[in-house]
Parts: C-alpha cells; structure tokens; sequence
C-alpha cells in the first residue's frame, strides 16, 4: 500500500509541473483586454473614438485578428490587429481614409467570407453628403491577411449624363493583377450593394 501510494505521489509530482505548463501556453485564439488595451495605446490609438472593434479568424495561420474602425481629429481609419505570442500586434493601418470612404459608422465594417475560407476585412462608405447609389461618390475596401494587401474601389456618378445613369468605378491596380481576382470579385460585390440602394 505504501508502495503504490509513493508511485501515485511520485507520478503527481512528474504530472503536475507538465500540467502547469500546458495550461501555461499562450492561447493564440484568444486575447485578454489588457492585451487589448496594451495594442490599442501602442497602435495610437488610445486617444481615438473606436466605432467599431470585430474579431475574426484565420484559417491560413494560427492566432486571433482583430478589426478596428476608429476616428480622431484627422478622419476615420482602419487598423487590423493580429495575436502573436505575449499579445496583439499591430498587422496593418489604413491611414486617413480616402474621402470617398469617409463616414465611420460601425455597420459600414464587415468580416467577409471569401469562397475559399479566408476571411478578409470589409469596409464601405460614402463622401459627406453623397450617399446616393448610382448618383452618389463612395468606395469600398479589402484587407486580406493572408496576402497582406489592401484593395480599394471607387465609384462616381457622371456630372455630365442624366441622374440615375452609370458613373464610374475603378479598382486599385493590385486588384487586377494575376491571383487577386477573388479580391477584384469581392470589392465588386460589396460596390453592387451599394449601387442599388
């Protein structure tokens, strides 16, 4: 009985140090909010008026990503977060964005799911004042994290054909270059939406 209790004691003792580094591991799926609040202030975005804040996956690498939409005195931007071992770092900003994109309402950013399981970050919005489907001047955005490039669209009515004709709309150079046309498909995709509202 002595014996067996020993082995038993023994076996806990080896068990429990492995244990305690098992649960120990830094869970790259997830985040705390002093991770969080760590990557938003050295981001700079501490002082920012945050819209929006998604969180989504990536079947192509391990580790939590992290879409912000926020504001402060020099326009909306975007900035796409990723965890990594000891917290989030910053992935990607999109600066100021253009004035085509301006306003910053949270239902405006989108998590999209591309048809081969990436999901990619998806923003959209109009200028001041010209929210107006085939009459109006808007643009939309992808970040995709496993290429690691951002792809605009830009649409704008036609001064010179009558209301409700066709503008124009242009892409990015990037989103016409070979293996991107699931990008160019996706911004034309979000365009269309907004075109007929």
């Amino acid at each position: 009985m002595h014996r067996f209790l020993l082995l038993s004691l023994f076996g806990l003792a080896i068990l429990a140090p492995f244990r305690t580094a098992v649960w120990a591991q830094d869970d790259l799926s997830g985040f705390t909010l002093r991770q969080l609040d760590a990557a938003i202030a050295k981001s700079g975005l501490a002082t920012d008026k945050i819209y929006s804040i998604l969180t989504f996956d990536s079947e192509e690498r391990y580790g939590a990503n992290v879409a912000i939409l926020s504001a402060s005195h020099s326009g909306c931007h975007l900035t796409v977060l990723h965890r990594v071992n000891g917290g989030l770092v910053a992935e990607w900003r999109s600066g100021k964005l253009p004035d085509t994109m301006s306003g910053c309402n949270s239902n405006l950013l989108k998590i999209e799911h591309m048809d081969d399981g990436e999901q990619v970050v998806e923003f959209s919005g109009c200028a001041p004042h010209q929210c107006g489907g085939v009459n109006g001047v808007f643009g939309a955005l992808l970040y995709s994290p496993q290429s690691k490039q951002v792809f605009f669209a830009h649409y704008r009515f036609n001064e010179n054909k009558p209301l409700d004709s066709f503008g124009s709309l242009d892409f990015s150079e990037n989103a016409s270059v070979y293996g991107n046309e699931r990008y160019r498909a996706a911004l034309q995709k979000a365009m269309n939406k907004t075109l007929t509202q």
